[in-house]
């Protein structure tokens, strides 16, 4: 009897749906379809999806529990106009009851239906990150890390915690069942550890291998990493900085002439400045520099020192008459190789006499040198 009422309460509901098919859409039963995904999120509220191939087909969805009647899908999921799914809020959600839906096409001159899916909710079940993750140090030289639950049914969900320091490349993953903190230990306070956790559905309320996905980081320890990214950033921020600054310089120099004259002196060439010396002056410096002859005039010298004449009588009269008589007539001392000459003003300068004259007076000179120091 029991085994009778057991085929009964599977049997039952297929024929059913196969009923309500056939009823509301004239389609005959068939295999169930799999092109339906239906997902419950951390059992807030359900969405089910398929794929649009494209073409002109809008699909409607209708769903039923058990032996309920069908009802359509009263929140679509829209894209580009095309239904590709339905909401469903929480009070729509029921769990370990066959949940059955049913999609029917249209397009201008045909309907189109697929086959009824079939899901247990229960196994559909993907909740949300934990949350709140806090880490704190132990008295014995380790790491304890709590989190949050997602879900109000604590004991429905397993976890899953992985973490990593600094000097790793590879996660370190473990497993936690029905508690909400992991005790990591032996750590070392210059490493910089990281911490992470994801959750699911356990064994004791469902079966599926619907994994939340992974919650935001905790860290813990000495960050140089964080540190050398700071630095790594900041110098290229210091780079991209000179750089723009150097592509708007050499925009403004390309732009402004007066600019670039500025920033960038010409370097003075002098030869050129002595081209109009030689091209316009024929290389006369007086020309070119504009000096008139009265400017000149005035640097020379108004002083003038007369020559000194100076006398000496000879010590014999006869010598100086041998060779032309006494010099004193003319008041001064006469120098072998030069004769004196009075210019208009009555003022005697020395005249060079020839080569000639100049060895016979330096002859005579030495020879009356010579006379006079004997007697």
């Amino acid at each position: 009897m029991a085994s009778r009422y057991s085929l009964k309460g599977k049997v039952l509901p297929k024929l059913v749906s196969s009923i309500w098919l056939i009823v509301l859409f004239n389609v005959p039963y068939s295999v169930l379809s799999d092109d339906v995904n239906c997902i419950v999120h951390n059992e807030e509220f359900m969405e089910c999806t398929w794929s649009h191939n494209g073409g002109k087909i809008n699909y409607t969805l209708y769903y039923w529990y058990g032996s309920n009647p069908a009802e359509e899908c009263r929140n679509y999921i829209q894209q580009d106009g095309y239904n590709i799914g339905c909401n469903f809020s929480a009070n729509e959600i029921v769990q370990f009851k066959d949940f059955y839906v049913f999609r029917n096409g249209s397009n201008d001159s045909q309907n189109i239906s697929r086959a009824a899916q079939i899901f247990h909710l229960q196994d559909q079940v993907k909740p949300f990150p934990p949350g709140n993750l806090v880490v704190n140090a132990t008295e014995d030289n380790g790491l304890l890390l709590h989190w949050d639950a997602p879900m109000p049914t604590e004991r429905c969900l397993e976890y899953e915690v992985r973490h990593q320091n600094n000097k790793e490349k590879e996660w370190q993953k473990a497993s936690v069942s029905m508690q909400r903190n992991f005790n990591l230990a032996s750590v070392d306070p210059e490493k910089f550890y990281t911490f992470q956790v994801k959750s699911k559905v356990n064994i004791y309320c469902g079966t599926t291998q619907l994994w939340s996905e992974w919650s935001l980081p905790v860290h813990w320890g000495k960050n140089d990493t964080q540190k050398e990214n700071s630095k790594e950033a900041f110098r290229t921020y210091i780079t991209v900085i000179s750089l723009v600054g150097l592509i708007l310089l050499v925009i403004c120099l390309i732009r402004s002439e007066r600019l670039k004259v500025i920033i960038i002196p010409k370097i003075p060439n002098p030869g050129r400045n002595f081209d109009p010396l030689f091209n316009n002056h024929n290389g006369n410096f007086q020309d070119w520099l504009g000096v008139s002859k009265d400017t000149l005039e005035g640097f020379k010298s108004s002083y003038h020192e007369n020559v000194c004449i100076v006398s000496e009588s000879p010590p014999d009269s006869i010598q100086s008459s041998i060779h032309g008589g006494s010099y004193e007539h003319l008041g001064r001392t006469e120098i072998p190789g030069k004769s004196f000459s009075p210019d208009g003003k009555g003022e005697a300068h020395p005249k060079f006499t020839s080569p000639a004259t100049l060895f016979s007076d330096i002859a005579v000179f030495v020879e009356s040198s010579s006379d006079t120091k004997s007697g």
